[in-house]
């Protein structure tokens, strides 16, 4: 990758919120191009928009509520690419796992789906 890119996570409560956390998190710390955007800070303050809106945005939604791109639209931020999380895990047969942590099958979800953003950050 050239240009940093960033990724914003949703924060749900959800299984799904979790891997997505898991995989905005794993993403920003392995790939020197990568960063994330805490969600909940871009839509409780207005300071951070400009910050934001310095790199090309890939928002990780959670479910079909996509309160990611919700926030971001509210916020006047473009999004991307946006990617549903339990969408793309019921496409690829995988499981989300518990609540509260990833268990083998979250983490194998995780994995996937990191592998999917980063072929999307390619194209």
């Amino acid at each position: 990758m050239k240009d940093k890119v960033s990724v914003a996570a949703c924060s749900g409560m959800s299984n799904f919120g979790l891997i997505c956390r898991a995989v905005a998190s794993d993403l920003s710390e392995s790939e020197e191009d990568i960063v994330s955007i805490c969600i909940t800070s871009t839509a409780a303050d207005d300071k951070t928009t400009d910050l934001i809106k310095k790199y090309p945005i890939i928002a990780l939604n959670g479910c079909s509520n996509e309160c990611v791109n919700k926030i971001l639209k509210k916020k006047d931020i473009n999004v991307d690419k946006s990617i549903n999380a339990m969408k793309f895990a019921k496409e690829n047969n995988l499981n989300a796992g518990e609540v509260a942590r990833l268990g083998e099958e979250g983490e194998k979800t995780t994995k996937e789906l990191k592998k999917h953003i980063l072929k999307k950050i390619k194209e």
